[in-house]
């Protein structure tokens, strides 16, 4: 059941369900505007060329890239295997004495829990739908070059955004769909890291899943009894805000990270979960800061250069090391043991400059590197959506009670509800309930605090971030002002 059909069908045969209120959407009456043509439209300006440029920086990061599942379970229980106790009992003195008894298994229960998120459109006054035009001045055929919302690689799983068609500027009841998608995606990619459910409110009505700040923790607990698990900790180390180029003692940040992948790769191998599959996820600025400083810590560590007699050199092609940088680049990925690993950008890591942390440099950041665990066991997924899956058995109630205006779209993902309309005024409202699951959380790692001094900071996508980039204007007064005799 696609979105643009069920919204077709809902034009087409606008009427309220029995029973329903006849109260206005927003409370407020003429709350419609902007829209896209006509009088005061934003786009009726006279002689506009046809293609549009959109300028909104799309966020790019795990959560478009994690795989996405239906589950209508509510409070899962996942059990682990962790481990074995002593034995007990002495060694036998004669040959037919007892021998100790063996130790017994221990377990460990986790669980995970859904989100819930919820946006509504702008309203929307049907008769605006019959595409009003101020005269011919006002071009209709305006087209947008890059679509705002649908970023390639970013939205393909659905989960991040309602899959609502691109964006186009003829159609007002589309582009309403288009502004709650990017409202969507930009609440739910920072949700993958900063989830927590002690932000929930307390009638429910808005809930937070728990993020990877949180699952990808050393405070493992079992769900039912609260015992704790730490076989099942992920590795999270504190880089302390050292810098990336900080060359002192203890503070080589290649071999640390080269160290966590160790780790993580030997908890695998012993625990027999290979093969396996790793990315890192960072921010852009961060990775380009550390392939800056990696091929030199990579091709010397180890060797001891005694400069003050000079006794000793390390000769080092620089042109080798050129090279290995600007391929990690180009590849997106750090050579760690001879092994090229995935690096994924993400817009969606918290970020701390001197104004948030005083640990942090004026003209410095600071923000997490993320050490995911993609499969194991030769293709089980270790990160992974899942949402509450409204095809089943919600439309039966909708169904069972005539009630027309509730419909679901992206496969169950989204659960769409058609307030009651005002006269000509309509509005929808948009439902999700998600939520993120690492079956192997002790194949992950976070190191914290890393710091780093970029010469320029990239664009933000998010509003709410320091770095982000807007303006233009929300009204435009293009409403004809002629002179007429019905004028007076």
């Amino acid at each position: 059941m696609g979105l643009l059909q069920d919204l077709a069908r809902e034009l087409q045969g606008m009427q309220v369900v029995a029973g329903q209120r006849h109260t206005a959407p927003s409370g407020v009456f003429g709350n419609t505007t902007p829209y896209l043509h006509g009088p005061n439209g934003l786009w009726s300006v006279p002689g506009i060329e046809r293609d549009i440029i959109s300028t909104r920086v799309q966020p790019v990061g795990l959560a478009g890239a994690i795989p996405a599942r239906g589950s209508n379970v509510t409070d899962p229980l996942f059990p682990y295997l962790t481990g074995f106790l002593p034995g007990s009992g002495a060694n036998p003195v004669g040959l037919c004495d007892e021998p100790p008894t063996a130790g017994p298994m221990k377990n460990c229960m986790q669980t995970a829990q859904f989100g819930r998120y919820a946006f509504k459109t702008r309203e929307l006054e049907l008769t605006t739908l019959a595409r009003q035009q101020i005269n011919r001045s006002e071009f209709m055929d305006l087209r947008i070059l890059n679509d705002p919302l649908l970023a390639p690689g970013f939205n393909n799983n659905g989960i991040i955004a309602p899959r609502v068609g691109a964006a186009t500027l003829d159609r007002e009841a589309l582009m309403r769909f288009v502004e709650l998608g990017i409202s969507f995606q930009n609440k739910l990619a920072k949700q993958v890291f900063t989830g927590n459910p002690a932000n929930n409110t307390s009638g429910g009505g808005y809930r937070e899943f728990p993020g990877l700040d949180l699952l990808i923790g050393t405070n493992k607990k079992d769900a039912i009894t609260g015992q704790a698990c730490p076989s099942l900790n992920s590795l999270v180390l504190d880089y302390n805000y050292r810098r990336i180029n900080d060359v002192t003692a203890g503070a080589d940040i290649v071999r640390t990270i080269t160290y966590m992948v160790r780790i993580l790769r030997s908890n695998a191998d012993k625990m027999g979960l290979m093969p396996a599959t790793w990315s890192m996820a960072m921010r852009e600025t961060c990775f380009y800061e550390l392939t800056a400083v990696w091929p030199c810590s990579y091709m010397t560590y180890g060797c001891a250069m005694r400069t003050t007699d000079g006794t000793q050199q390390v000769v080092i092609d620089a042109g080798d090391q050129l090279a290995m940088r600007d391929s990690m680049r180009q590849g997106k990925y750090l050579l760690i043991d001879g092994q090229q690993f995935p690096v994924v950008f993400d817009d969606a890591i918290d970020e701390d400059t001197n104004t948030t942390s005083n640990r942090v440099t004026n003209g410095s950041f600071s923000s997490d590197i993320y050490f995911i665990c993609n499969t194991f066991l030769g293709g089980m997924a270790g990160l992974y959506w899942e949402y509450l899956d409204y095809s089943n058995g919600t439309m039966d109630a909708v169904t069972d009670g005539r009630l027309g205006s509730f419909y679901w779209s992206d496969g169950g993902q989204y659960f769409w509800h058609l307030k009651p309309p005002v006269n000509t005024c309509v509005q929808w409202q948009a439902y999700i309930e998600p939520r993120i699951v690492l079956p192997v959380p002790h194949l992950f790692g976070r190191l914290t605090n890393v710091q780093y001094t970029p010469l320029i900071h990239p664009r933000d996508p998010f509003p709410t971030d320091p770095y982000f980039v807007n303006g233009g204007v929300i009204a435009r007064n293009t409403a004809p002002s002629f002179f007429a005799d019905f004028k007076g």
